[in-house]
């Protein structure tokens, strides 16, 4: 049953990637002639709208000192800065950076939510959504109290909410299912705080919501769960205990197989150069994320190496791109059209976010993945263990790990032949159609739900 213009509003947590994976699902709907909202960080503004999208915006969130987040006017701007403050973006030990980022947050951030909380009760009221679909590891109270269904996005590796089987290893450590399995339990008990959470529930219950059950940071009532990770290396848990999951495989996919030119693209004079006669003909993309792209000193151990090479890289500066050069076989800007790229590079060095791993394993292309955070570390292991990648180090590397690894991947014909056929499988099946199939018959199911209790009153009466 097909429905027309239903009001979706999409609240991802603050994150680059998170809106991104949103977007991916929101162009489908919209095109479909359902009003979309977003609820976001004001550094958003106007970007929204220019994808046809309306806007409700909160204040950015000052992790660290109130001036300086003043001064970020992009998006994850401020979080990546505090990632690098608090040296969890940076050489640090796993169970360290782990702490780290469960770390109680302080007052003024508790302060924070409940604006944050008021402010998205002021956008319910106005916008008056028909479904929610939520990309965060909490519920917020008010919407669990709105009596509308809402929808669990996943647009992080699905590891971290597989906790319950004992034979994976604990998420976002890239621990290998071989490792020491007595060293699990002490990283499983931290993970968890991002599952679970007493002092989260107390807070709603002293601001007049429930408590969820068990504790939980999100409870077990979603009416959907929708995630994005490629079936070559998914994990067969999901299918067999949470069926109902639905997997996308990439939330952007580019499947309209639109692509830029390089020639047009690029600087003359960048696309021209022939490496005195060395370049190789092999292009490559190298993007650490908006939040790994912010530690300059990783930036400039990557240049150092790749201009050794004669191959020649397009680079996703970043928000700090002002601040460190590019040189010889080496261009770059801000932020590029990462999946207009994709197609047409022949290697991709990445930092392991989901977003960057999913679109480029749509397009069939080889990856070095170079971890620094929570998911990013589960990607690396989970496709080098498949030998679908490799995983480097990103502070620990020599000049010639990474040297031959590059050579490795571009010249393996085996890999990339499967990755190939991965990439023809993953963009002949439309399963974007399929999701907004699922959400209508959702928002569907609602409607009939109220019309039945409606009349049920009323024969009551």
């Amino acid at each position: 049953m097909k429905i027309i213009e239903k009001r979706i509003l999409f609240v991802p947590v603050n994150g680059v990637g998170h809106v991104n994976a949103c977007i991916g699902i929101a162009k489908p709907m919209i095109r479909r002639g359902h009003r979309i909202a977003f609820f976001v960080e004001k550094t958003y503004e106007g970007k929204m709208k220019k994808l046809g999208f309306e806007e409700y915006y909160y204040e950015p969130y000052f992790f660290i000192d109130k001036k300086e987040t003043e001064n970020c006017k992009n998006p994850g701007e401020s979080a990546a800065k505090w990632l690098v403050v608090k040296k969890i973006i940076g050489k640090q030990d796993v169970m360290k950076q782990l702490e780290k980022l469960a770390e109680k947050p302080d007052d003024h951030i508790i302060e924070k939510r409940l604006e944050d909380l008021e402010r998205l009760k002021e956008v319910i009221e106005s916008f008056k959504p028909d479904l929610f679909m939520i990309d965060n590891m909490t519920l917020e109270p008010v919407i669990d109290c709105s009596d509308k269904p809402w929808i669990k996005i996943m647009s992080v590796v699905p590891l971290i909410y597989l906790q319950n089987f004992d034979h994976l290893p604990p998420a976002w450590t890239g621990l290998s299912s071989d490792s020491n399995r007595k060293e699990w339990p002490k990283y499983r008990e931290i993970v968890n705080r991002f599952i679970y959470s007493k002092e989260n529930n107390d807070f709603n219950e002293k601001h007049g919501y429930r408590r969820y059950e068990d504790d939980l940071l999100m409870p077990l009532t979603q009416a959907m769960t929708i995630y994005a990770y490629p079936e070559e290396c998914d994990y067969p848990e999901i299918k067999e205990h949470h069926p109902d999951w639905f997997n996308l495989e990439v939330f952007n996919k580019n499947d309209s197989g639109e692509t830029i030119d390089l020639k047009e693209f690029l600087p003359k004079e960048f696309y021209d150069n022939n490496l005195d006669e060395k370049f190789t003909g092999k292009w490559i993309y190298v993007s650490m994320g908006s939040m790994g792209s912010v530690d300059l000193d990783l930036m400039h151990r990557l240049i150092d190496v790749l201009t050794k090479t004669n191959h020649k890289y397009i680079v996703s500066k970043g928000p700090r791109h002002e601040e460190y050069e590019l040189k010889r076989n080496l261009w770059g800007d801000r932020y590029l059209p990462q999946t207009k790229i994709l197609p047409i590079v022949d290697l991709v060095i990445t930092h392991g976010g989901n977003n960057s791993v999913t679109e480029t394993f749509a397009q069939g292309k080889p990856m070095i993945i170079m971890p620094l955070f929570c998911d990013q570390h589960d990607n690396a292991q989970r496709l080098s263990e498949k030998k679908l990648a490799i995983k480097i180090p990103p502070y620990d590397f020599t000049d010639e790990q990474l040297i031959e690894s590059i050579d490795r991947l571009i010249y393996d014909d085996e890999l990339n032949s499967r990755l190939k056929q991965a990439s023809q499988r993953i963009l002949s099946i439309d399963k974007h159609e399929q999701v907004c199939d699922k959400i209508e018959d959702i928002m569907a199911k609602y409607d009939n739900d109220c019309r039945q209790k409606n009349e049920n009153f009323i024969k009551r009466k």
